[in-house]
Order: C-alpha cells, then structure tokens, then sequence
C-alpha cells in the first residue's frame, strides 16, 4: 500500500511537468568548450534548483557563481531554475535535466532537454566510376560519404564553383547501432555534355565542429567530336588586297583535333605551307576549354583570293566538321547578324507581301472577287441607270423619282450638260436612224401633268447599220429624266 502514493506522486509529476514547465531550449548543439545557458521556468515559487549534467547533479544557488555551472535567472522566487555551463565537455553529450521543488508540497517538476556535443566527421570520400575520361551524352553519377560526425553532416554538391541543383538525390543517415556518431550520404546523377570537360565535380560537407568545409572532387573529362561554333560559311572580312590575310576559325573538340585545308587543288595538313609560301596552315591553337583557334595565313591577299572559297576539315577520334570560308575586304557589318534560316524567312514574307499587293491591285482593275459589287454599281450608272441627278435609264420598267425642288439651277444645268454628251455618245453614226416617240399628250389632271413632265422616250437602234441592210429587229429603249427649272418651262408655253 505504501507504493500507491509514491505512484500517485509520480503521476502528477509528470502531469504538472506536461502542463507547467517551460524549458528553453529544447535542444542545442554546441563544440566542446563552447557555453551554454539552460533555463527551466514555472508559474509558482520554488524551494530549490537542481541541475543534472552528464552524470552528476548540481544544486545551484543563486548567490554561488564561481563554480564550472552555476545558477541562471530571476530568482527562485520567480519560478526560475536555469543553469550556465561555462565549458562544454565531450562527456556531457546527452539529456540535460532540471528538477523544481515547490515551496511547499512533496511534488517535484521535471524537465529534460537535449544536448548534442558537436564531433568533427571524418573527411568526405567521392566514390564514382573508375574510368579516367566519359563520352558525350553518357550518364554519370557519384556519390559522397561524410562518416561518424555528431550530428551528421551537410553535403552540397558544386561544378567548379557553381552549385548543382539538378540531379541532386535525397540523403540518407545511418548510425552504428549503440553509437550516436552519424553517417551522411548523398548521390548526384548527371548528362555529360561538352561544357562539363575540364570542371571539377566537388562534394563539400559543412559541419558545426569544423572550423571550414572539407572537400572531395574530380575533374571530368568528356570527350566529343568537333563542334563549330556559328552555322552556315564563314566570312572574314576586313582584308585588304596587297596584304597579309589571317582566315581565323574557332573550333571546339576533345581531344585534340586534325586540321585540313583546301584551296583549290592543294591541300594543306599543318604545319605546311605551298611551294612558294604565299599560303601557309598553321597548328592548331589551344584557347582552354577544349577551344581551338585553326589559322591559314595567306602572304599577299589577291583579287583571286577573295573570289575564291576555302575549306576547313576538322577532325579527332569521335567525328569531323567541315567549314566553307570566304574572304571580304569590306568591314564586318554593324549590328545583329541574321542566320540563313532567318533570311530566308524575310525573302518569302517579302514575296508574299508583293503578290499579295499585286493582286489586289488585279482584282480592283477587273472588278474581280470582292471588287466585283462596286464594280457592278459603276457599271449599271454607265449603261444608263437613272439616278435621282437625272442619269440615263435603259431597260427600265419603272420612273424615276422627281429631282429635290431645293436642287440648284446651276446643278441642273451641270447634270443636264453632262446628260447630253452621254446621250451624243451612245447615239449612231448618220447612217444609223433615231425613232423618235410620240411626244406625251397634256393632261387635264394637273398631277398627272407634272409626273410625265421632264420624261422623254429614245428609241437607239444600236450596232453598225448597213444602207442595204435593214436595222436589226432587237432595240433597246431608254428613259431620259431631267428637271426644267420653272422659269424656263413657263416661256416655253408662252
């Protein structure tokens, strides 16, 4: 019976530990010799302050701070127990723990919180494939152990000094069982391609008990086939007739490549020159980076030199590229050089734009496609279709509208004069005959009256007429409207 309320004490412990302490921090990670300052806090007095570390207990007063730990905070009386280590020890890498007794009462509060001494990991190892040199395009991946350090620790990945991102894996940590020492390692997948010849792969691992980072690398080699630089011939220009011509082109290519030049029907592998030296091949030139500069040195620049065309053949172990060079004596021209493909691009917009306007221009000429409803107004007005001004209608069943009384006399007479040259126009030659019809009757009904005046019936025999030959028995009739201003009309009657 008497375990009961040794149990029943231990349970509300812990419960006033779950719902009371704060122990800050929770968890912390230092080097040996480094300090540290552990402060557990309760909403009540305490009695005392009792400190575990490692494997030793520390009463700590308040007023004693000449010991190696020694008391931290506001006071017992405020609820505070807190403890400064001065000096961190190896041996003290584990749980630290504060114990708060109340004033009064039997019931102790607890907190525990963890302390990771830092221990340096041994040096980081790059394990990858065996073989010296990679082709382009093979697949390639490494990997980085950092072993034993407390805590584990941080690999990062870089290609000469430029971090890598992609292809990075997830890491993993492993412990030996009974040891809190961690291992860390981490794999990086990679497509080699020509920019990766020469740089060094680097793993570096960054720990809290090293003063630096320490590092494991590898320079890769890759090798390609020659690879040109700009698509399409090549133009040198600046040259002048008379004087030295450099014909420069860069290439890149791993290993080192053959050159060969052609001009005409001599062939040239450098170093060699023709018999006479006006045109000498050079070695190639290595610019680092796996870039070489390949050089034919002409002695005197002639006009044939310029008309001609050069050809370059670059070749190594994995591939060749052949270049087409030509010579100009103008100045490189200012600005943006187009590609092939780009130019030609203009040429065919260009065209189309031509065509596009020369058949809109065909088409309003013709009356043709979207023309043609226009173009068949304006030609029903020519053949004499009558409008409100007075034109001339032929083949039509119908009267015109009378002319606005606001209508000038000035317009009239305008539209009446240009009537009559239509008229003359269309009438036949001396030969051809006129019938004319019968002139309209008056009218009593004055509205009738005014309606058929201003209408006049032709009756235009068209076609060439024949003096044995009767007129053709098919005629065309037309309405000639116009409008008498009333002055006139009225001496007419008169």
């Amino acid at each position: 019976m008497a375990a009961l309320p040794a149990l029943f004490g231990l349970l509300m412990a812990v419960v006033v530990t779950g719902q009371n302490l704060d122990i800050t921090p929770r968890e912390a990670v230092r080097r040996v010799g480094d300090d540290l300052t552990v402060l557990c806090k309760v909403p009540y007095p305490i009695d005392a302050c009792r400190m575990t570390v490692g494997t030793t207990s520390y009463r700590l007063i308040p007023n004693n701070q000449e010991e190696e730990i020694v008391y931290a905070g506001q006071g017992l009386q405020h609820g505070e127990c807190g403890a400064h280590i001065k000096h961190i020890k190896e041996e003290w890498n584990g749980n630290i723990s504060c114990t708060l007794p109340p004033q009064t009462g039997q019931i102790e509060v607890i907190g525990t919180m963890r302390l990771l001494v830092a221990k340096a990991p041994a040096n980081p190892q790059l394990i990858s494939p065996p073989q010296p040199a990679f082709r382009e395009g093979d697949g390639f991946m490494a990997q980085c152990i950092v072993p034993n350090g407390r805590p584990a620790a941080k690999i990062t990945w870089y290609l000469d000094e430029v971090q890598l991102l992609a292809g990075i894996h997830q890491p993993v940590i492993t412990s030996e069982p009974g040891s809190d020492l961690k291992t860390i390692s981490q794999n990086v997948s990679r497509t080699l391609a020509p920019e990766d010849n020469g740089q060094k792969l680097v793993c570096r691992a960054e720990h809290e008990a090293l003063d630096g980072p320490r590092e494991a690398a590898r320079q890769l080699v890759v090798h390609y086939p020659p690879k040109r630089l700009e698509s399409g011939p090549i133009t040198i220009f600046g040259l002048k007739l008379g004087g030295e011509g450099r014909l420069n082109v860069t290439i890149r290519a791993n290993p080192a490549p053959t050159t060969e030049w052609t001009v005409g029907d001599l062939v040239l592998i450098p170093p060699r020159s023709n018999e006479d030296g006006s045109i000498t091949a050079l070695e190639p030139l290595h610019l680092g980076g796996g870039f070489y500069n390949v050089t034919l040195v002409l002695a005197r620049v002639a006009k044939e030199d310029v008309e001609r065309t050069y050809y370059l053949r670059v070749t190594n172990d994995l591939g060749r590229e052949e270049f087409a060079v030509r010579l100009s004596t103008m100045d490189e021209p200012a600005g943006v050089e187009l590609e092939t493909g780009a130019i030609v691009g203009i040429v065919i917009a260009v065209l189309i734009l031509l065509i596009a306007i020369i058949l809109v221009v065909f088409a309003k000429a013709t009356g043709r496609w979207f023309f043609a409803g226009s173009r068949g107004r304006d030609h029903t007005k020519s053949s004499g279709e009558s409008t409100p001004a007075g034109d001339v209608l032929l083949e039509s069943g119908t009267l015109p509208s009378r002319t606005s009384d606001t209508e000038s006399a000035a317009g009239q007479r305008s539209r009446l004069s240009a009537l009559s040259a239509r008229v003359r126009a269309v009438l036949p030659r001396g030969r051809d005959r006129v019938q004319a019809t019968e002139p309209i009757p008056e009218v009593e009904d004055k509205a009738l009256a005014e309606e058929k005046k201003g209408v006049v019936y032709a009756e235009l025999a068209l076609g060439d007429q024949n003096a044995e030959k009767p007129p053709p028995p098919s005629t065309e009739y037309a309405e000639i409207v116009y409008t008498d201003q009333p002055a006139p009309v009225k001496e007419a009657k008169e």
